[in-house]
């Protein structure tokens, strides 16, 4: 029999992707270089387009584009047939549930399900730890309607949207296990742009473990499309043309989009017993994080890292490959750094044979950040099953001093035939994501051909040897007013004196202001264990001060925490090219804040109506002015990056 255990199985994909309800619709668009960017739909912002379109790049509160990537609205997720859910928990759902369902559902079924226990079935995908569209609503209805119960006296109104709105972040994999009865783990996590291939990493370690039979993965995005244009805005990091235009010399930057690519996934050998059609067999996933440079700024080393890793892992050569689904979103600097890191890649090994192909899916659906790797594998795969090396849309020169036309790759143009190196040689691509702080993926994809598997898959092996037991060398802790590892030890082991509740001293929003206080209105505050001051020396990380002064709390806190765990372990900062870091977040309501601001000009004057306020557009400038200092500060690009769970 042969021995396939330490290999995984690509034996269903779920893609739903803009102008493409289906797989066939995605692979056309991509074969004939259609490209799916266009003007915001009516409604699909909170507010109207020209209320916040203003040609100058990075103008408060005002985006410079107003084209993007989006998904016509799909049928509720409680109208497909046979989830294991009661349908009334889905009502109300954010739309980003109803995508990962539709998703998570068209790849389950494509696969071999009956053999599976599905209680031996888990659940990892790649989402946005950042402000949905109902999590925003949320924001709105509750501090908006603070705005309006202190300024007009008005009743309260019931929730426009579910609570459970609150938890975006993390309960969309939950919903999706339970809507399919998988009951072997789940978990989302944002690992920003890289997101679907750590998720495909993550969830090819629980089946090389043995601890699952087949896994649910890949990544899905469907964040607020306001506050995603806002942020890219500030971050100077859309293009203004509207069009994603990868490795090209009129390349100006990125165009955002939506979807969802999903993957069922089992070992080889399962697959082949089970008889699923096998899209494609991973060798290996390579993962890394640069340690230089900026939050904004792409380096080569720490994407070499990731790249070399997989290639090791999978006893390639980087020269084995004819196909390179390169991250590249169409941003001048981006795409020459990740040339540059491929040039140096091939350049250990040298070319061999026809130059690679190199591409990038986000010319066709632009970026779809935590889903962009998903989108990219299932590209791949489509090309594999199609037997053609697919186009990039719009290409027609490459950018200067990229120095494409001399290196060992080249960008189609047109689809053409994709012919195997010879008889019993799969067809090999890989797929690269690399995301906001250097968060580097690169995975590692081969045709399946089973005659020639005893070879193929001899090498490279990954089967876990037995448990090993893992170690806690380091610890720090910050609760409340606890806040370091002795305070809480003396506090929980009942060393110290009580504590007594207390309310929030800093509180952002419309519960304790002082244009509030001026304008002789009250708030009641509520009694806790706050961390009302989350403070770092300005020199205690790599963060420029003005940075680390508009950043969340929550990731001041993060930060500061697990550099007491390294102290605490003995740790310093260098030598730690093989720490990894994984930290548990919700997502903080305090960035869904922004979207109460952009929607105050249009609240302004009813409510200055309804106060029977005649004022002058002056007055209601200066008026609505005050009214968003109240609800927080705008949106600008420390903040942006400030508020990323990844």
């Amino acid at each position: 029999m042969k021995d396939f255990s330490t290999t995984v199985a690509i034996v269903g994909i779920g893609g739903i992707f803009p102008d493409a309800s289906d797989l066939a619709a995605f692979w056309d668009n991509i074969r004939s270089c259609r490209s799916s960017f266009r003007e915001i739909p009516d409604g699909r912002w909170m507010v109207p387009a020209d209320s916040v379109f203003d040609q100058e790049v990075g103008k408060a509160d005002c985006v410079y584009s107003r084209r993007g990537c989006f998904i016509d609205q799909l049928p509720p997720a409680q109208t497909l047939p046979g989830l294991a859910i009661d349908p009334a928990l889905l009502d109300g759902l954010d739309p980003l549930f109803h995508l990962l369902i539709h998703a998570g559902k068209r790849a389950f079924d494509d696969g071999v399900t009956a053999p599976l226990d599905r209680s031996r079935v888990g659940v990892i995908i790649g989402n946005l730890a950042l402000p949905s569209e109902t999590s925003a609503l949320l924001t709105r209805y509750s501090l908006g309607r603070t705005f309006e119960e202190q300024l007009l006296g008005a009743a309260a109104s019931p929730s426009p949207t579910s609570p459970l709105n609150r938890f975006v972040a993390g309960l969309p994999a939950g919903i999706l296990a339970q809507a399919l009865g998988l009951g072997g783990g789940g978990c989302t996590l944002d690992a920003a742009c890289a997101s679907s291939l750590y998720a495909i990493k993550l969830a090819m370690d629980e089946l090389l473990s043995g601890r699952v039979d087949a896994m649910l993965t890949g990544g899905v995005s469907r964040p607020d499309p306001l506050f995603t244009q806002m942020g890219f805005s500030q971050l100077r990091a859309l293009s203004k043309r509207g069009i994603c235009s990868p490795f090209d010399a009129a390349g100006d930057g990125l165009v955002v989009g939506e979807g969802a690519g999903l993957f069922l996934l089992k070992r080889t050998e399962d697959a082949v017993a089970h008889g699923d059609r096998i899209y494609g067999v991973i060798r290996a996933v390579g993962v890394s994080n640069d340690i230089g440079g900026s939050l904004l700024a792409p380096m080569s080393e720490g994407q070499l890292r990731a790249m070399r890793s997989a290639y090791v892992r999978a006893d390639w050569n980087p020269s084995d490959v004819d196909l390179i689904e390169c991250h590249a979103t169409g941003t001048p600097v981006g795409d020459a750094v990740e040339v540059a890191s491929l040039k140096q890649l091939w350049g250990d090994t040298g070319q061999n044979g026809e130059r690679c192909v190199i591409g990038s899916v986000k010319s066709n659906i632009g970026h779809l950040l935590t889903a962009a790797g998903g989108a990219a594998l299932t590209k791949v795969l489509l090309a594999m099953q199609h037997e053609t090396l697919p186009p990039t849309a719009n290409f027609s020169a490459p950018q200067s001093g990229m120095g494409l036309d001399s290196s060992p790759f080249r960008v189609l143009q047109s689809a053409t035939p994709w012919q195997r190196r010879g008889d019993g040689i799969p067809r090999r691509a890989a797929v690269s994501a690399f995301g906001f702080g250097g968060i580097n993926a690169h995975l590692l994809v081969e045709e399946w051909l089973p005659s020639n598997a005893d070879s193929s898959y001899a090498t490279g092996r990954q089967k876990d040897q037995e448990d090993t037991a893992i170690a806690v060398v380091g610890m720090d802790a910050s609760f409340g007013p606890w806040q370091s590892l002795q305070a809480f030890q003396e506090r929980v082991l009942g060393g110290a004196s009580a504590a007594a509740p207390a309310p929030p001293q800093a509180w952002h929003g419309a519960v304790e202001c002082d244009w509030f206080r001026t304008e002789g209105l009250d708030s009641t505050p509520f009694n806790g264990f706050f961390m009302d001051d989350v403070a770092l020396p300005a020199n205690r990380f790599r963060i420029p001060p003005r940075e680390m002064a508009e950043m969340l709390p929550q990731q001041l806190l993060m930060l500061q925490t697990a550099a007491g765990a390294l102290q605490n372990a003995g740790l310093g900062r260098d030598g730690n090219l093989t720490t990894g870091v994984f930290i548990g977040i919700a997502l903080d309501l305090n960035s869904t804040n922004f979207s109460l601001r952009w929607s105050l000009p249009e609240q302004a004057e009813q409510w200055a109506e309804q106060r029977g306020r005649k004022l002058t557009p002056e007055e209601l400038t200066e008026w609505t002015s005050q009214l968003r200092s109240a609800a927080g500060p705008s949106l600008n690009a420390n903040r942006t990056m400030g508020a990323l769970g990844s």
